[in-house]
């Protein structure tokens, strides 16, 4: 019995990194064309960066609203397989789809009609204003196929296919990277041939987004459906999904802005040191960055199975496969963080700051990552976005932002203490998380589906 145990025990991993493992690949070749693309335009004039900068500066934001709206779509997703209803999940993905491009066409029509009222709000400058303007009219006509992008992500990731978008991803940065080179060096098109590569690399991603697709069995069992909004259900519960998730992507701007404005006062290294230790930082995260997901859709894999057991036990494996995998992480950010920002700065003065920074969020690594599993277990499981959204504003208003406007302000302690309440923040956010889904019995929702625990005789 327990070596069948075990066996099973070794499936579900198996199963567990095959969801997590493309997740980790994506995001390893997004960084890395990152790097590629900023370079290429990097090696134009401070113009040209500045122009790309403003310009993402203002689609970044936009990514708040589709990232949110994948988010909440996904969930709703999950919840429609583990039922079997095909039929519906098709209608509704195309409803949801249609509600989004329209919200998109929309965007794209204020920034087509007023542009230089909204990048006058981040700049004064004449040249510069113009320059974004005109790149921002280039990309912004492929905004519509972004979305769908995001849109047919949240619909694979569902399906527990996390291959395709990252073989989406890699065309969209090769042709991105490929046509780039050939419009900036070789045609001389400037930021103009950026802009360009940019849009015509997003229009492939969501074009052949679309065509997979519909190629995939759950679509193909669903039958034929219209692109009309039939079933305004889909909306409403994806809108009530994505809202609490957007609101918590839109605390965490605000956040950032504060974040600034306190670490300037503790001069331009401080916030300079912050900025790249974050970017190192970034480089521990890839390891455990699908976990959010994976914990979603094994969620759903096991609700379609109607097994409690199962349910417990992806949830169990995933917390075991992220701890472990954190803690090595752990190891390396508490005993090599000038390691890390030696790959970043040559600066001692910012290596110091970047350093101390690092050793502090190395401690508490693992509940901050834990929290990635327990947030997909929550989604997948009863479908609640909203839990999280209100964990985060806590630990984020009461505890962190307080805390470190206190020690700026008030008693004026050092940086390094700023660190300690980001650190005591992620731990009590961990432990809010780890008490909601204890209280409200998330790992028995299959049996009953109101969280009330039944006697598993499993």
């Amino acid at each position: 019995m327990s070596e069948q145990a075990a066996l099973d025990k070794k499936a579900i991993r198996k199963e567990i990194l095959a969801l997590i493992i493309p997740i980790i690949l994506e995001s390893i070749f997004v960084y890395l064309a990152g790097i590629v693309s900023a370079s290429l335009v990097g090696h134009l004039s401070g113009l040209a960066v500045a122009t790309q900068g403003l310009a993402n500066r203002i689609t970044g934001l936009l990514n708040v609203v589709w990232g949110a709206v994948r988010i909440g779509s996904m969930v709703y997703y999950v919840n429609l397989i583990g039922e079997g209803k095909y039929g519906e999940l098709k209608q509704g993905f195309k409803n949801i789809c249609t509600v989004t491009l329209g919200i998109a066409i929309g965007f794209v029509l204020i920034l087509f009609l007023f542009p230089s009222q909204i990048l006058s709000f981040f700049t004064e400058d004449v040249e510069l204003i113009a320059s974004a303007k005109s790149y921002l009219h280039i990309t912004l006509l492929a905004l519509p196929l972004w979305v769908m992008t995001k849109m047919n992500s949240a619909m694979f990731n569902a399906m527990g296919d996390t291959k395709t978008p990252m073989y989406l991803q890699v065309l969209i940065n090769v042709v991105n990277i490929a046509l780039g080179y050939l419009l900036i060096f070789i045609l001389k098109w400037d930021f103009y041939g950026a802009a360009i590569a940019t849009a015509v690399s997003q229009i492939a991603g969501g074009g052949v987004g679309i065509i997979l697709l519909n190629r995939k069995e759950y679509f193909r069992q669903a039958g034929k459906t219209g692109w009309g909004i039939s079933d305004k259900e889909s909306i409403k519960e994806t809108l009530l999904k994505s809202i609490p998730v957007g609101l918590e992507d839109g605390m965490w701007q605000i956040y950032a802005i504060i974040m600034t404005k306190f670490l300037l006062t503790y001069g331009t290294n401080a916030y300079a040191g912050f900025q790249l230790a974050t970017a190192a930082e970034e480089i521990t995260e890839l390891p455990v960055i699908g976990f959010t997901v994976a914990a979603t859709t094994l969620a759903g894999r096991a609700k379609s199975q109607k097994s409690g057991p199962l349910f417990r036990e992806y949830c169990k494996q995933q917390l075991w496969m992220n701890g472990t995998i954190s803690a090595l992480c752990t190891l390396a950010m508490i005993c090599l963080p000038y390691g890390f920002m030696s790959i970043v700065t040559n600066d001692p003065a910012l290596k110091e700051v970047g350093a101390v920074y690092l050793m502090i969020m190395g401690a508490i690594l693992i509940p901050q990552n834990l929290q990635r599993t327990l947030t997909g277990t929550i989604y997948g499981g009863i479908g609640n976005t909203k839990a999280t959204m209100i964990i985060t504003v806590i630990g984020t208003w009461c505890i962190r932002i307080p805390m470190a406007a206190l020690a700026t302000y008030v008693f004026k302690w050092p940086l390094w203490t700023l660190w300690m309440f980001v650190g005591a923040d992620q731990v009590a956010r961990f432990l809010m998380m780890a008490f909601y889904v204890k209280r409200n019995k998330v790992l028995y929702c299959i049996e009953n589906g109101t969280g009330e625990k039944k006697e598993d005789n499993n």
